[in-house]
């Protein structure tokens, strides 16, 4: 129960604090006609930006929201009490080395990754809470069906459930966590100083933290890379970026999703 209790704790806090920051809004400046040495020290801090708000989240919502999705189902899941999940977790126990597990292996690698994509796919959304809640339904359906936590060959749907309530829960969390995100990332945008020689004691334990993170979801680790590379820039490509670059954002989004949606709508109907 203490173990809950934090963890619906921790989530209310990012709530709050998603709600009173909701008017700060990531905005990165194109830095086309920049020097290379703004540029770079741009790039440093749209990663700090992100690498900060996926710490964050990680910590504050998706470790502890993820806790509670999964207590939830299995509360309503009597008949699979005591069975041992694909994790080799035991259904209805909940431990605190488990919870520590939990977010040490899924809620702050999936916070990162969620953190450091968000600040380079920022510009193609609206901004505020709206375009937080669009770019968590978006990674839903970009990595949930074959990734998790909507992967259809997951067998833990056919221990917990109901398959319409995993559904909702995990729909409700990845909203959630994209709201957060835009708020974080407002903030901290808004917040932190120029870079500095200082920033390295905290940016190489955290980077280090994030590049097996995103590793491990290559997709996340093309599109960080990809906007590090335009956030360098090509000379020619500035007055195109300058004009063009929300629309290339939002169409490439778009046929992602696109793609992603038959491989999505098979594990809905999979697991429903």
């Amino acid at each position: 129960m203490a173990i809950m209790v934090v963890c619906g704790v921790a989530v209310v806090v990012a709530l709050a604090l998603t709600v009173r920051w909701r008017n700060y809004a990531f905005v990165p400046d194109s830095m086309t006609d920049a020097s290379m040495v703004v540029r770079l020290r741009g790039l440093a801090r749209i990663l700090a930006v992100g690498a900060l708000t996926g710490l964050a989240v990680g910590t504050l919502f998706i470790g502890p929201a993820g806790r509670l999705a999964m207590r939830l189902l299995a509360a309503t899941s009597p008949d699979a009490q005591g069975r041992i999940t694909e994790a080799d977790e035991v259904v209805g126990r909940i431990t605190v080395g488990g919870t520590i597990g939990f977010w040490l292996f899924v809620g702050l690698p999936v916070g990162m990754v969620v953190g450091l994509v968000y600040v380079f796919v920022a510009r193609a959304l609206p901004r505020g809470l709206l375009g937080g809640a669009i770019y968590g339904a978006t990674l839903l359906v970009l990595f949930s069906w074959w990734l998790d936590p909507l992967r259809a060959e997951n067998p833990d749907f056919d221990l917990v459930g109901p398959g319409w309530l995993a559904l909702t829960t995990f729909a409700i969390l990845a909203v959630g966590a994209g709201a957060v995100t835009a708020s974080v990332a407002g903030r901290l945008e808004s917040s932190l100083r120029e870079p500095s020689r200082a920033w390295l004691w905290w940016m190489v334990p955290i980077g280090l933290l994030a590049v097996p993170s995103l590793l491990f979801i290559w997709p996340a680790l093309v599109i960080v890379s990809l906007g590090c590379v335009v956030c360098l820039g090509l000379p020619a490509a500035a007055g195109f970026l300058r004009r063009r670059g929300r629309l290339v954002l939002q169409a490439a989004l778009g046929a992602a999703v696109l793609v992603a949606l038959p491989g999505f709508i098979s594990a809905v109907a999979r697991i429903a």
